[in-house]
């Protein structure tokens, strides 16, 4: 009867003080704050219970009712820790959903399926020993409030709440979470529903487990400033898509990937607009600074199963490690972003790459639209099964360089800029290629390579290859399996020694429009098969092979049609300014420009020749092959004119060129036509375009004679 006065007792004092805020019911580590306005009619009864706002207390379980002045904040759950032991404030109508056990600094919520109203969890303290565990069936948000949570055991912070989740991380607070080791837990901070963070405070995870962050479904970033400092695997794992819009994210330490998207193996593999439904294995880059290095073999800084976009922020990642050759037959190579399409539309990437045969961007399709890459790779190539693998800047199935800035350093042995296509290689003979040496054939071949747009428009592309040969494997700037098509934009590409070509193409290389230069020790543009100049202005300096390299053994090896061509080898005889075999495989099919400096040309001399005439058929302008000793000089320029003085082109050179057979062919040069090249030590000021020693639509004219001709 003692019991049942005294709850009478109270029960009127709440209804008579309608001046008080808060009906406090405190449960040992948990109290249930009601304001006393919401109270209502409590029910006592059979010496056992009280009602109160329809969450049923045991009295037994009860330390103490009492009311005083707090504020309190309808459907909230404010959770601080303090060393070994936990307080939790539940406040409003919200008690009634919950389920709250607290052992220790252990805090378990389970809500209810009537729940139909979000409820916030504030979390702030510090414990050395606990940890935040919440089921439900309804959004939430988690406000972390200035919190340090180690779980020595399992996960610091476990969400089994299928649903939404806002983790918000509150202004200028420092939060860190870290886990227990060998536990069985899949992170430090594991959300099974989507996990959005954002605010604008710091959050620091310690993953000794397994991953430092991961969320079973969709996890977006937003504003606030996250630091990955430990992983046994992945930093940041996502089984649907990955989004960062704005904030910082910083990751190293793992064991394995940066961050890893995989393809929820319920979902369907694509991605919508809004990044919501069947949107699996996607990882997007809309904002921020991302700041992800991984040192572990095989790693990369982002892989993701599906695609990743950057369209804007600024993306820093590091990659170094040895191959992991755990699958012998599919060796892992480390990288900055592994994926089975990238593309970047805006934004700037920055990656340093090093180790064994690293690689900087990975996959089936690469697609860059606007935006700065810059990959300095610096990766030693290894070998595996008896094949040279060797590291490399881009490497797919598919390239597609539209437009953006692109800057690509290879400083390895053997290293190789971009790698486009694939195919299957046969090789019959011995020595160099052409007729009498090695037959190299391609079957199989698949994949494209394409500079710019159809507008002339395109990239700025800078490739740098300064690596050495390493087991017969030779550094290249750009390889094409497949055919190489330059549409547009502006290329600079230079190699340093032996071995190393600037363009090589086991199809066909076709140039359509843009500026390319090419500055080389070994071929500039090399392919086994044609080589078209259809357009563009393109300027290839080799110094140690041929300029331009054609194999196809076939009329219209390289072709002249509405491009120019500048291209010269200061090396000599046999290396050649374009050499095809056979100078009468060369065809003028437009109205372009072809200038080539070298030694012997076909058969001059040259390996695999077979013999040739100076004799182009069907050539649409007039030509000339100057079979005489030309002595080029640097601080020159040379003008190609008529005989009434009218300058066809003027160019120049980089380095002192001893040319024993030369190309002539320019716009207006006609059958029977005289013709004059004459130099002067005055560089022309009025060219419409300048490139890389070629001066265009200039009025110039020399004054010292060179070599004339008459045109074929």
């Amino acid at each position: 009867m003692m019991k049942k006065t005294i709850f009478s007792a109270l029960i009127l004092q709440v209804a008579l003080m309608a001046h008080a805020q808060t009906l406090n019911v405190e449960t040992g580590s948990v109290i249930y704050q009601i304001p006393a306005v919401q109270a209502g009619e409590m029910i006592y009864e059979n010496g056992k219970t009280v009602t109160i706002l329809g969450k049923v207390f045991t009295l037994t379980d009860i330390n103490q009712i009492f009311i005083d002045d707090s504020e309190v904040t309808d459907n909230t759950v404010n959770i601080h820790f303090n060393g070994s032991a936990a307080q939790v404030l539940v406040a409003g109508n919200v008690a009634k959903h919950l389920s709250v056990n607290v052992t220790g600094a252990h805090v378990s919520i389970t809500q209810d399926n009537s729940v139909n109203k979000e409820i916030i969890y504030q979390l702030s303290g510090t414990s050395a020993d606990g940890s935040f565990y919440m089921d439900g069936e309804y959004k939430a948000t988690v406000e972390l409030c200035g919190l340090t949570l180690t779980n020595p055991s399992g996960a610091a912070i476990d969400i089994q709440n299928g649903k939404r989740i806002e983790m918000s991380i509150k202004k200028d607070t420092e939060n860190t979470l870290t886990d227990g080791a060998n536990g069985s837990q899949k992170a430090a901070l594991y959300c099974k529903g989507h996990l959005e963070l954002m605010g604008k405070g710091s959050l620091t995870v310690y993953g000794n487990t397994a991953h430092a962050i991961k969320s079973a479904e969709y996890m977006q970033l937003k504003n606030c400033t996250v630091q990955v400092k430990k992983a046994v695997k992945d930093g940041i794992s996502c089984d649907e898509y990955f989004l960062m819009e704005s904030g910082s994210l910083t990751v190293s330490g793992t064991g394995d990937d940066a961050i890893q998207c995989d393809i929820d193996g319920t979902a369907t593999t694509g991605q919508t607009d809004d990044h919501e439904g069947e949107d699996s294995g996607n990882i997007y880059i809309e904002g921020g600074t991302l700041t992800l290095t991984t040192t572990a073999a095989g790693t990369k800084c982002i892989k993701s199963d599906g695609t990743v976009i950057v369209s804007d922020g600024t993306l820093t990642l590091n990659a170094s490690g040895s191959v992991d050759t755990s699958d012998k037959t599919d060796p892992s190579y480390v990288a900055g972003i592994r994926a089975e399409k990238f593309v970047q539309n805006g934004g700037a990437i920055g990656m340093t790459i090093k180790g064994t045969a690293g690689r900087g961007i990975t996959g089936d399709n690469i697609e860059t639209n606007g935006g700065e890459l810059t990959i300095n790779n610096s990766a030693a190539p290894t070998t595996i099964s008896n094949d040279v693998k060797s590291a490399k800047g881009l490497t797919a199935l598919n390239i597609a360089l539209n437009a953006g800035t692109i800057f690509i350093t290879m400083t390895g042995n053997a290293g190789k800029g971009i790698v486009a296509g694939t195919g299957t290689k046969t090789t019959s003979g011995s020595g160099r290629p052409g007729p009498g040496g090695n037959t190299t054939k391609w079957t199989n071949v698949k994949g494209s390579y394409t500079q710019g747009l159809a507008d002339g428009t395109g990239p700025t592309l800078t490739v740098s290859t300064t690596g050495s040969e390493y087991s017969s494997s030779t550094a290249k700037a750009i390889k094409a399996i497949c055919t190489a098509t330059l549409y547009g934009g502006t290329t600079e590409i230079s190699t340093k020694n032996k071995g190393g070509e600037g363009l090589e193409s086991k199809t066909s290389v076709d140039i359509r429009g843009g500026k390319h230069y090419f500055q080389c020790y070994d071929d500039c543009i090399n392919s086994v098969g044609k080589i078209f100049f259809n357009g563009g202005v393109t300027v290839c300096y080799s110094n140690g092979n041929d300029a331009v390299d054609s194999n196809a053994g076939t009329t219209g090896a390289i072709t002249i049609g509405n491009g120019i061509a500048f291209a010269y080898t200061t090396k000599g005889s046999p290396e050649e300014g374009f050499d095809c075999d056979n100078n009468s495989y060369i065809q003028i099919t437009g109205t372009g420009i072809g200038i080539s400096a070298g030694g012997s040309q076909g058969g001059g001399g040259g390996w695999g020749s077979s013999g040739s005439g100076n004799t182009i058929s069907g050539a649409v302008q007039g030509y000339y092959f100057a079979t005489n000793s030309i002595s080029y000089q640097t601080n020159r320029y040379y003008t190609l004119a008529d005989a009434q003085g009218n300058n066809l082109i003027t160019y120049s050179f980089v380095a002192a060129c001893n040319s024993t057979l030369a190309l002539f062919t320019a716009t207006g040069m006609t059958k029977n036509s005289k013709y004059n090249v004459k130099y002067s030590s005055t560089a022309p000021t009025d060219a419409t375009t300048m490139w890389h020693g070629l001066y265009i639509g200039t009025s110039a004219t020399g004054t010292s004679s060179v070599t004339t001709f008459t045109a074929k």
